[in-house]
């Protein structure tokens, strides 16, 4: 049964195999269980902070599915839709001391995947 349960979320996340495990297959079965809610609900909205001093503003006229991350220390992440495009967008931070300020989504920002492996890094994004 579990290889089944492996197969199906091959094809709806497209994760390798070799990254799924005993540790994480309920992970990633929440996350595919949740995105498929955010479908037949309004939006759904997960946030996630390991560390000391992070910080995660959101603040969304059309949301659908936003996902923010962040584990280290004092990460600030911006997440500002003024915009009439529903926000799909997944961003993981790790480290320390990053600043991310996001702003709009669109066309070409939908189903966005952000990934940020550093320290003191400062990112500006604008979707209008």
């Amino acid at each position: 049964m579990l290889c089944l349960c492996t197969f199906h979320f091959m094809s709806a996340q497209d994760i390798s195999l070799n990254k799924i495990n005993s540790s994480n297959i309920l992970d990633y079965y929440s996350r595919s269980q949740i995105r498929q809610s955010a479908m037949e609900n309004k939006s759904i909205d997960i946030a996630t902070q390991i560390g000391t001093g992070n910080l995660i503003e959101v603040i969304d006229k059309t949301p659908s599915y936003i996902e923010l991350s962040q584990t280290g220390n004092f990460n600030t992440t911006y997440f500002v839709n003024p915009n009439n495009y529903p926000t799909n967008a997944e961003i993981n931070v790790r480290g320390s001391g990053n600043y991310i300020d996001i702003t709009g989504s669109n066309s070409i920002s939908d189903g966005m995947k952000i990934n940020i492996n550093a320290n003191d890094m400062t990112i500006f994004m604008r979707n209008y």
